[in-house]
């Protein structure tokens, strides 16, 4: 069964660009502009990943992250940021999260990261 990968950023040019990635490496795309649909996405369609942006209006992604776990829905993320790591705040130590990516993030290696957390 074809893995589903979910893109989580408020920009539209961001999703754009994970899409293309994601399907060139043959996986399924689904897309939240928010946290909150974030949380509905993953409560329906159970993604093999989550690549979540930290900064994202109504619900941040270490909202996101709790409330998911709270409701144990085990969605391994990548967390997205343009804030500095330290800006963070523990995010990264997130029982969820599998990496960590500043933006601008390179293209090459989101592919590496999404490739080996779906091995």
């Amino acid at each position: 069964m074809t893995k589903t990968v979910l893109v989580v950023d408020d920009q539209p040019g961001i999703r754009m660009l994970l899409r293309e990635v994601i399907k060139t490496l043959e996986y399924n795309v689904g897309e939240a502009k928010t946290g909150q649909e974030a949380i509905d996405f993953v409560k329906e369609q159970h993604p093999d990943l989550m690549l979540l942006d930290y900064k994202l209006p109504i619900k941040d992604g270490l909202e996101v992250l709790n409330e998911l776990q709270s409701e144990d829905y085990q969605v391994p993320a990548v967390l997205m940021s343009g804030l500095a790591e330290d800006d963070l705040q523990g995010a990264h130590t997130h029982s969820l999260v599998k990496s960590v990516v500043g933006k601008p993030f390179d293209v090459q290696k989101i592919r590496e990261i999404i490739l080996n957390i779906l091995r």
